[in-house]
């Protein structure tokens, strides 16, 4: 059930590949682990995977650190297409509006392709 993930990309820029490359090194492993544990089945993540309500086709990935907490936004696209449209460090108990709003831009744009 191999699926396939990618960035988002905007150009040539690729906003992604550069938010997984400021974080620390213990962090990039971690998460370049859970985006492996996401292509091979997204549906046995558990708690580490979670769909957005109200937003149809959204959901977060959930990598936590010693000190802080990621969270990647991402969607499906057609033939078993996984695209992380966003990411950032969560600071709040809630995520915040900026944030959903970035990725739900983003999954207009790619759905609209």
């Amino acid at each position: 059930m191999k699926f396939e993930v990618e960035f988002y990309k905007h150009g040539n820029k690729n906003p992604i590949s550069d938010f997984i490359l400021s974080l620390d090194e213990k962090l990039q492993l971690d998460t370049f682990a859970l985006l492996r544990k996401l292509e091979e089945n997204p549906f046995v993540l558990g708690s580490m995977s979670k769909k957005i309500k109200g937003v149809k086709n959204l959901f977060e990935l959930r990598i936590k650190g010693q000190y802080i907490i990621v969270r990647l936004f991402y969607c499906y696209k057609r033939n078993r297409i996984i695209i992380v449209l966003h990411g950032f460090v969560k600071k709040s108990q809630k995520t915040p509006k900026k944030e959903l709003d970035i990725a739900i831009k983003r999954k207009r744009e790619i759905e609209n392709e």
